[in-house]
């Protein structure tokens, strides 16, 4: 079931309350900015178009300060940034569903994607970008008494409202290039993917917000 914006800012509010809750939810915005931002710059380098190029470096660009705007807010208030336990790890389960080559080895090999490639890694960013909007938009409303975390969070909302808005222009674009139906299954697998994976998130989450909490005493 979905959340209503505001229930969305009550479990929020919930879990900064919580030992290390500020610290846990900025770390897995964090790890989700890391990995964007490695992937996009490696599809800079594969993709034959000059002016989504353009725009694929400007986003890893973008990820890139939003996470050391992440990390070093993490280090202001003591959380030590870490990997993400696998379960909760949704970019990685999404990617794994992708059914383009790892960008990173067709990067080391100096080869290019094809469209259909390009493709399933734009979708794979617009749905986690689409997610991403209002969860941290609702973090960003109940941080009134941390003013220097929320203004981390205003600043990385405004990119990512951008990034939805081009991602959805391309994904357009590329109706005419590979056709609507590849657009649509290509789609419609990565949100099943997404589904899925949102599953295996909020079963390990629990779990998650403990261990950072334990970090206290250890």
């Amino acid at each position: 079931m979905e959340l209503t914006h505001g229930q969305l800012r009550d479990f929020i509010r919930s879990i900064h309350a919580r030992p290390n809750g500020t610290g846990a939810l900025l770390n897995l915005v964090r790890a989700s900015e890391v990995r964007a931002a490695a992937e996009l710059t490696c599809l800079a380098d594969v993709i034959d178009d000059d002016e989504l190029r353009l725009d694929v470096t400007r986003h890893a660009a973008d990820e890139a300060r939003h996470a050391h705007l992440l990390v070093r807010r993490m280090n202001e208030i003591g959380f030590a940034p870490r990997r993400l336990p696998l379960a909760i790890d949704r970019t990685e389960a999404v990617v794994a569903q992708c059914r383009a080559r790892d960008v990173k080895q067709v990067w080391n090999e100096r080869g290019m994607f094809r469209d259909e490639e390009v493709l399933e890694i734009l979708v794979a960013a617009t749905l986690a970008e689409t997610d991403a909007l209002p969860k941290l938009q609702a973090n960003h409303d109940v941080l009134d008494g941390d003013p220097q975390t929320q203004a981390v969070l205003g600043s990385i909302l405004r990119d990512e409202h951008r990034h939805v808005a081009y991602l959805g222009e391309w994904i357009e674009r590329f109706e005419r290039r590979v056709s609507t139906e590849v657009v649509r299954e290509t789609r419609t697998r990565l949100e099943g993917a997404f589904a899925a994976a949102n599953l295996e998130f909020y079963a390990g989450f629990e779990e998650y917000l403990q261990t950072a909490a334990a970090l206290l005493a250890a």
